[in-house]
């Protein structure tokens, strides 16, 4: 009786520090997303050539190389994305390169990444904003 109280609060122990990690991972992502700022991207204003950008948004990293031709979005290569489950959200590089602009809307399920992944191509065609 005395061994099933011990492993009992030591089940709990261990799911309280489970816990506690995930909110402080939680925390930390919150914070680095928080950073992430877009700025407006006027694509008449972005010069043909290619640009390669990165973003970290905490525990998801990511690389992108945007192609520009004649003011429009021609392609974009994911060359990182260190995610944990945020695979769908590359399916968002489609949307951008057919509505021509970074702005796209977040997929479901995987936020973080398609935050980062949005900010990298921001970062990255606001290389080639001319005055």
């Amino acid at each position: 009786m005395k061994a099933l109280r011990i492993a009992g609060v030591v089940l709990v122990a261990l799911v309280c520090l489970i816990g506690l990690g995930f909110l402080t991972m939680s925390k930390q992502q919150q914070d680095a997303l928080a950073k992430l700022q877009d700025v407006p991207v006027d694509m008449a204003r972005v010069a043909d050539g290619v640009y390669t950008a990165q973003s970290d948004g905490g525990m998801v990293k990511v690389e992108v190389q945007v192609t520009v031709r004649d003011h429009a979005i021609e392609d974009i290569r994911l060359l990182e994305h260190q995610n944990g489950l945020g695979k769908p959200a590359e399916a968002m590089l489609s949307e951008m390169i057919r509505l021509n602009t970074d702005q796209v809307d977040a997929v479901a399920g995987a936020t973080a990444s398609s935050l980062t992944i949005r900010n990298a191509v921001n970062r990255a065609l606001g290389q080639g904003i001319t005055p």
